[in-house]
Parts: structure tokens; sequence; C-alpha cells
């Protein structure tokens, strides 16, 4: 009997057990049956998507593709075996915190040898720790050595302005050896002041050229044009002005072939001819890069041959080109007369723009015919080793190349150095580093007839969008190195974040099989990419802005109070596709989409279809379509599209092919 009991027990157990477990095996069999209904892909498509679930409406983001958590397997396991996993999060999370301000120190008058005192004695007096001010001192007739707007002690926002600490007592030929306190700020600093400086001070400035048989030579920024390419320079010049037009930064293009610069070089020509140039005024276009000394001395030589001594020379463009950059590297090169870097300083560099507020100047050497067969022989020389260093660079395997062997580079020489006499060699003798302070005077016979290199001020460009940036945010889109372009799939309907500057909404074609377009990011590698829907757009960005997904603009509430916002462009943007080279057959970027100063975006559209896009910016302005497209073969500089993932591997910016 207690035998059957146990049983009849034993089996109500597994009565009870099969149907508990009934159910789940059903939901689960079902499962089953549903995900062998999806194809492998698909399957590991949700499966990566589910990475991007607590970020609605988000599809891909740069910043967390490099994260841990959403990281993928092969990239976090290149990352631990390099060791750089704790290295990169590091700098995450420095960069998380955001840029701490300036701060200005308490002894900064320290560094001007005519100051005398103690700052602490008239701390109480001085505004913000920038000095006192007397509206009732005149001003000097001395420009800053620096910007070239006249010394004073007057106002503090008006342009030239030095304490009356260091102002009051001086002469004439100290003031000459000093530069203001803007220029002093940003050159030892890197802290830009606020002037008071209208766009019409600028205008009025330059307008001296209209009635002056003068060159001028038209400084364009590569990476940014045509916004620094100003509207009403050619109003300024006049129909009949002789130009040369100068592509500055160079060194960041990206080589798509062998031939890139010569394909640069007529992008360049043409979107010149556009801003309303004459084909025939324009003399001489060349590349350059100040940064690196490239192609500088190949401008020189040009400027020699074809402009000679005719008049004088103005270097020309809007703010933040390099026009302050050329001038330093001319001086001290065989376009200025020998001796002219010891008495005449250099101007102020800086990656603020603006830096340069009145006319900086140098005379131009004028060469005898054995002067210019002497720097014919001295380029002769020099072409020579570089045609050595270029057999030996043949001769490196390609895989072992570096971004510095590529970048294209020069130096910049003097032929003609000025050699001082040291009569006297006795212990109380003053060395040549210590040279008493000299100043070049226009008035003397050798100036009179002589014809000047002016540096004149840039003219703020209504499309450019850095006087809308930081110090710190400004430094944070300047790309340091060559540009490596970042791809990604563009499916339509969806939209391209560029940090906080900029997006760009793929709206869709008039294709009824395109079901995704190849487009290229040329910017900083420190503005991150975001993808999301494009209906959720700006839902997306008041979300994530000042967040590391978007970065910049970054700081506190009353920073983001400054920020306009982002509008579309007044008009929707309609780019065709096309072959740039039919006999090459080969499937490039048509035209580019530029996006102000944030950078531009490559489009690789299949031939004969139209697609439209929806770009915004700042205020809406800097959105141009230029055709054709700067970097066309974009689609060498990347590698093979991340499983799972928008996004293409990123590789070297430069190959070796036609």
């Amino acid at each position: 009997m207690w035998i059957l009991k146990k049983l009849i027990q034993l089996k109500l157990i597994k009565i009870s057990v099969e149907k508990h477990l009934k159910q789940p095996v059903r939901l689960l069999c079902a499962k089953a049956e549903e995900d062998q209904s999806l194809s492998f892909r698909t399957r590991n498509w949700l499966q990566t998507q589910e990475r991007y679930k607590d970020y609605e409406h988000v599809l891909f983001s740069s910043y967390l593709e490099q994260q841990a958590d959403h990281m993928s397997y092969a990239l976090k396991r290149s990352f631990l075996i390099k060791g750089k996993l704790k290295r990169y999060h590091n700098q995450i999370k420095e960069m998380a915190k955001g840029w701490q301000p300036s701060i200005i120190p308490k002894n900064w008058m320290d560094d001007y040898e005519f100051y005398q005192g103690s700052q602490e004695d008239s701390a109480d007096k001085q505004d913000n720790n920038l000095g006192l001010a007397d509206i009732t001192m005149p001003s000097s007739n001395v420009p800053c050595n620096g910007c070239g707007a006249i010394l004073h002690c007057q106002q503090h926002t008006k342009p030239g302005f030095l304490p009356l600490e260091i102002f009051g007592g001086r002469t004439e030929a100290q003031l000459k050896s000093v530069i203001c306190q803007r220029c002093h700020f940003l050159k030892y600093y890197n802290i830009a002041l606020d002037v008071e400086v209208t766009p019409q001070f600028y205008v009025d400035t330059i307008a001296r050229i209209e009635n002056e048989f003068a060159l001028a030579v038209i400084i364009v920024d590569l990476l940014d044009f045509p916004c620094s390419i100003w509207p009403g320079m050619q109003r300024l010049l006049g129909h009949k002005r002789p130009v040369f037009i100068v592509g500055n930064k160079v060194d960041l293009l990206p080589r798509d072939c062998n031939s890139y610069l010569d394909h640069i070089k007529e992008c360049l020509k043409e979107e010149v001819v556009k801003a309303g140039f004459d084909k025939l005024n324009i003399k001489h276009v060349s590349l350059i890069s100040a940064k690196t000394g490239y192609g500088i001395e190949e401008l020189i030589t040009q400027l020699q041959k074809i402009w000679t001594y005719k008049g004088d020379v103005y270097l020309m463009g809007c703010t933040n080109v390099g026009k302050s950059s050329l001038f330093n590297i001319l001086l001290n090169s065989d376009y200025s007369r020998p001796g002219n870097a010891d008495i005449i300083p250099k101007a102020t560099t800086c990656p603020w723009p603006g830096t340069t507020l009145q006319m900086l100047k140098f005379p131009i050497y004028r060469p005898s015919d054995i002067r210019v067969y002497e720097r014919y022989q001295r380029l002769r020389a020099a072409r020579s080793i570089k045609g050595e260093e270029a057999k030996l660079f043949k001769g490196k395997s390609k895989k072992a190349v570096t971004l510095t062997d590529i970048t294209p580079k020069g130096e910049v020489g003097s032929t003609f150095e000025h050699k001082f006499s040291n009569e006297f060699n006795d212990a109380f003798s003053m060395s040549l580093g210590v040279r008493p302070i000299t100043t070049l005077d226009e008035r003397s016979k050798i100036y009179k007839a002589s014809k000047w290199l002016y540096d004149t001020p840039g003219v703020m460009h209504p499309d450019q969008i850095t006087s809308l940036l930081t110090a710190e945010e400004l430094s944070q889109i300047q790309p340091k190195r060559m540009i490596t372009p970042r791809g990604v799939r563009l499916e339509p309907g969806m939209s391209l974040f560029v940090g906080g500057l900029a997006r760009l909404d793929f709206l869709g074609s008039d294709a009824a099989d395109l079901e995704w377009l190849q487009v290229f990011l040329y910017a900083s590698s420190k503005l991150p990419i975001l993808i999301g829907e494009t209906q959720h757009g700006q839902e997306l960005y008041n979300k994530y802005l000042n967040t590391p997904l978007l970065q910049l603009p970054f700081g506190d509430a009353s920073r983001l109070s400054r920020w306009p916002g982002l509008k579309p462009s007044q008009q929707c943007l309609k780019v065709k596709g096309y072959i740039l080279k039919p006999k090459f057959k080969e499937l490039t970027c048509s035209s580019d989409i530029t996006l102000s100063t944030a950078g531009w975006v490559g489009l690789r559209i299949p031939i004969d279809v139209e697609c439209k896009f929806q770009a915004w910016t700042p205020q809406g302005n800097g959105v141009y379509v230029r055709t054709p497209s700067l970097i066309p073969r974009a689609h060498r500089l990347i590698g093979k599209r991340i499983r799972n993932s928008f996004a293409y591997n990123i590789a070297k910016p430069f190959v070796f092919q036609k």
C-alpha cells in the first residue's frame, strides 16, 4: 500500500512538471522558428542595433562605437592587444570635462622690458587685471609691431591699447620695440581679448589699394573655400587688377591620386572665377603651406618673374587664412631686402582669427642679375638634393611610408643674408646676439623709391562661423595633420551630424532602386559623427548638444545661450552623379557640399542619378555645392565597411595610383 502511494505521488509530480514546462518550451520553439525565417546577416544586424536601445533614434555614433560597452569584438581586441584602451578612455574623460578657460596672470606686465613697479600696488584701480586707461593722454604715432594698430592707452577695447603703466612716459623709440596688449596676450598666453572692430573698419583700411597700381595676392584657405573668398573683393580691387591666387594649407589635404595637386589647383581657380574674378587678371595660381614651407620658393620665383618690381604687393584674404604666417616667411626670404628681418618684427600669428588690425609692411628686394643667378644656383642645388631623396623614397616599401614622408613640405632659405661686421674682438666688445634696438627709417634714401609688401587685415566672411566659437572650440575644429576622410552610408531619411556644428539630411533620389549612398566627411578628427533619423533630427540635436556625442559647442549655460543653433539652408540641394574621367570608368565623387567652417562632405552618387539634400549650419550660412569634388577618388582612402555598421574602416589618407 505504501509503495502504491509513492508511485501515485511520483506520477502527479511528473504531470505537474510537464504542465509548467510545456508553455516555455512552446515559446522557445516559436522563437526558434521565427529566427530561422531571418537571414544570418539580418539577425546580426538586429543584435548590433540592440546596443543603441538606450539612445532612441540614434543609428550610429562614432563616439559610442569606441566605448567599451558598444565596441565590437574585433575593435576591442585590437585595443587590448595594443594596450591603448586605458589611455583612450583617459582622453575621453578629459574631453568630457571640457576645456578650462585661460587665466590672465597677475604679473603679466613684468613681461615688458620698460615696465617698472608692482602691479599689486595698483590692483584696486585696474579693470580685470588689464591695466589702467587714461582717456586724456593722446595717442602715439607708432604702430604695433604685431598687428599694426596705433599704440595708445585711452580705451581697453580699442585696437592698439597699452596700459598706462607701460605706455606713459615712453619715447617713440621705446614704443617701436613693443607690441600692444592684445598681441601680447595672443603670443604668450593664447588669450584673445575683445576689441571693437567693425567690418567697415576692415574695408576702409584696405580701400587704399583701389587707386594704386599694385598686385593683390589673394590667399584662400583650401579647407574652407569658397567661404574664405570674400564676395566683395573683386569690387574693391577693380576689374583690371592683376592678382595672384594662393591656396594655403595644402599639406592638410589627402592624396587620392598622384596628380591630386593639379586637380586641386583647377578647382581653386574655378571657384575664384565663380566669385567674380576675371580669368585674364589671374596671373598665377599656386598652392602653398605656410606651416611646412611647401610652394613658397616657387611663389617667390613667380613674383620676381611676372610682377618683378612694378609696384607694391598686398597680401589679402579673409581672416584665419594664413596671411600673417606667409608675411613672416617672406620677411626672412629672398623677397625681402637683406637685413629686414633684424629690424622689422614679425606679425602676430595665432589660430584665433583677426590678429592683424592694421597694415604691416616690409620693403621688397629688387635683385640684380647676378643676385638672380645666385638664387638660381641655390635652388638648383636644393632641387638636386631633393631629387636624390626622391630616389631613396621610391626604393622604400609603400607599406613603410608614413604620413610625414608624404606630406608636402619645402625649405625657404635666404640667398642674400645680411652679415654684420665684428671689427673689435676684445673683452668689452658687444656680441652680435645683443645688438642695440634698431628700427626701420622709411625716410632714408634707401627706402624712398622702394616697393613694399603689405599684410592687410583679414575680412570676416559672412559665411564663416569662427566668430561664434571660443578659442578652445576653434582649436578643436582646425586639423593639425593631413585630413583622413571618414566614409559612411546614408539611407533616405537619415541625417549626418558633424559634431554640433553642422547637419546634412539625405532626403531621397529619383532612382527607386537606390537604397543607400556613400558619403565622405572631411573635418577635424575631433568632431564626432552621429547618424540619426531625419524626422527626429531636431530632437536629437537638442538632446545631445553639449554631450560627448556631439561635443562642440561646449560650455556652461551662458555659453550655450549665445549659440544660435542650426538652421536649414534656403534651398534644397540637388546633386547629380557623373564620371570625372569617362575613359577610366571609375565611379568617383561628383560634388561636395560645404558646411561652412566645420568641413565638407563628398558625395559618390551613381551616374545620372539626382539626389536631394538639406544642409543645416549656424544661421544657415556657408552651404555651397562644389563641382567637381575636391577629392574625387575618396573611396581609395577608406577601408572596408565595418560589419553591421553604417561606417567604413579608417585607412591612410594617401595612395600611389594614377
